[in-house]
């Protein structure tokens, strides 16, 4: 007897422990309307603005023309396609020049008189934009 009072045990305890009551709360038109109502909803807060270059485009060119290595970025057989594309670097916050060498329009990112921070700074962007189209010209 004993051992059936251990086995009844258990399965009281299961049957016991099943039992899910849920509990439906009615909610009236009125309620919703009222609680929609007194909602506040977050202010969206407008995305920040790119900061403008400090230096004009003339400004950079003509500092950087002192410099022997150019990261460039694109090359062009035409002026106006360089142009173009300097001027959405430039727009995207990466203040870039057009170098006229060879016959060809490149689109210079960043100048340096050392070699070995031009390979620095050349390795670094390529890892940063995942672009690796960047090469190192020596002027």
């Amino acid at each position: 007897m004993a051992k059936l009072s251990y086995l009844f045990i258990p399965l009281f305890l299961l049957l016991v422990s099943c039992k899910d009551e849920k509990k439906v709360t009615t909610v009236s038109k009125d309620n919703v309307v009222e609680q929609t109502a007194k909602r506040q909803v977050p202010e969206l807060t407008p995305p920040p603005e790119k900061p403008e270059p400090k230096l004009s485009s003339a400004e950079i060119a003509k500092n950087r023309e002192i410099f022997d290595y150019h990261i460039v970025a694109a090359s062009y057989n035409y002026q106006k396609q360089a142009d173009a594309f300097k001027d959405r670097l430039y727009q995207k916050g990466y203040p870039s020049i057009v170098l006229q060498n060879n016959g060809k329009f490149r689109v210079v990112l960043q100048s340096f008189n050392n070699k070995e921070s031009a390979i620095k700074e050349l390795k670094r962007l390529r890892k940063l934009n995942k672009k690796p189209d960047l090469w190192l010209l020596r002027q």
